[in-house]
């Protein structure tokens, strides 16, 4: 019995859905790998991959046939790229984040010390409020049982 599709053709598509889950485990590099940061990068590569392959199965043919290989080579490509760029991309994010770093480390004084006189200038507008405005805590009327406030 002889395949449904000759041997280069089979191994063009591979290669194909090989490139479309490399390039989308790539993308899949750069979020978190595990929690809840995770989620919802996951449900979108696997989205992506399954609407990619079914895109990519309709371009060869009327019917749009998803065959087993296609996903197997496309999942394949996409874990292969995950774990080859996830090293090099967390470090390249590391390197371009070592500014950011060096400028909170350098601004964090200065914010702190904001933080802290707007406290006490709060503190001090509540005090000028409160001094104002002294309340007598009496008791309602209709609290006030009869004879309960003579002394005796």
């Amino acid at each position: 019995m002889a395949p449904a599709l000759p041997a280069g053709l089979i191994g063009r598509e591979a290669a194909a859905c090989v490139l479309l889950g490399a390039v989308l485990g790539g993308a899949r590099a750069l979020f978190p790998e595990k929690g809840r940061g995770a989620f919802l990068p996951d449900v979108l590569l696997v989205g992506a991959l399954l609407l990619g392959l079914q895109s990519y199965a309709a371009s060869l043919s009327f019917g749009g046939v998803l065959r087993w290989y296609q996903l197997a080579a496309a999942v394949f490509g996409a874990w292969a790229a995950e774990r080859v760029l996830r090293g090099p991309v967390r470090g390249a994010l590391f390197v371009l984040g070592l500014p950011l770093q060096g400028a909170r480390r350098l601004l964090a004084p200065v914010l702190l010390a904001r933080k802290v006189r707007s406290k006490r200038a709060k503190e001090r507008r509540n005090a000028k409020r409160n001094a104002k405005k002294q309340k007598k805590n009496l008791p309602r009327p209709q609290r006030m049982l009869y004879n309960s406030n003579v002394s005796k």
